[in-house]
């Protein structure tokens, strides 16, 4: 019994350090995708914030606020493609509307606004 946990601690941690490896051999387009996500998922959650403020101070979601998030995300995106190798290019408004989507989706499912 203990020589096959060596064998199986053994193969997981050979599996683990050749996923790393993959990790630091991310092509260019992989590391475009990669940082178009993170500026999508910061967008997502910046206008979030947003509302989650204005429920918290009883107020109406203040619209600098959402046109921040929006700024941010188009910055990023666009430093993403102007390092080269993105396997699609100027796809920001579709990716920008399918969050905008996402977050009116979570936001007409929380109060009851379908």
């Amino acid at each position: 019994m203990g020589r096959i946990l060596v064998v199986v601690v053994s193969v997981t941690l050979s599996v683990l350090a050749g996923v790393r490896a993959a990790d630091g051999a991310a092509t260019r387009a992989e590391r475009c995708t990669v940082a178009k996500l993170k500026a999508a998922n910061k967008k997502a959650t910046a206008k979030l914030r947003c509302y989650e403020k204005a429920v918290v101070e009883g107020r109406r979601v203040g619209s600098a606020c959402l046109l921040a998030a929006d700024d941010h995300f188009l910055v990023a995106f666009a430093r993403a493609e102007l390092k080269g190798g993105c396997a699609t290019t100027g796809d920001h408004a579709e990716l920008e509307d399918r969050v905008d989507k996402f977050v009116e989706g979570l936001l007409d499912t929380l109060t009851g606004s379908h």
